[in-house]
């Protein structure tokens, strides 16, 4: 693997920490504005995230590269309303999105044929949660201001298992 790509794995591997970070922290929010079903399918989301950075990291080991860690970012969020929340979580799920497509284009152009066949699996991963987060954006989006109609969807959310 040439070295290029390894950093760029391993940035990724930061990358994926960051989001599981976000998707805690918006879970936090949600909890704390008693959104406890929108709650549980972020933390849900954060699980995925830190199953995605191993992902990254058993792929590097693999192919014989050290994963090197950096920092994870704290993420002060502010957000009490569960519509701009999932509005952050569609836009966010569409910079992962483009992180990956980033990777993908790198492992082309290097003729990285296991590399472009490992990322495979996160590409279609990615149409899976940019469906998912537009699909929470309709759905808060239609229950407006009616909290009866934000809980009937928070108690949906809440049943992801």
């Amino acid at each position: 693997m040439k070295k290029s790509i390894a950093k760029a794995l391993n940035e990724q591997v930061i990358f994926e920490f960051n989001s599981a970070y976000l998707y805690l922290a918006l879970s936090l929010a949600m909890a704390d504005e008693s959104f406890k079903g929108f709650s549980a399918w972020l933390r849900l989301q954060y699980q995925e995230e830190m199953e995605h950075a191993f992902k990254f990291i058993d792929y590097l080991e693999s192919r014989d590269e050290k994963t090197t860690l950096g920092d994870i970012k704290a993420q002060a969020i502010d957000i009490k309303d569960p519509l701009k929340v999932a509005e952050a979580v569609y836009k966010h799920e569409q910079v992962i999105t483009e992180t990956i497509n980033d990777l993908y284009a790198m492992a082309m152009d290097e003729k990285d044929f296991a590399t472009m066949n490992f990322l495979n699996w996160f590409v279609n991963e990615q149409v899976e949660e940019e469906e998912s987060a537009r699909n929470l954006v309709d759905e808060f989006k239609f229950a407006g201001d009616s909290r009866a109609s934000q809980l009937f969807v928070d108690a949906r959310l809440g049943k992801r298992q």
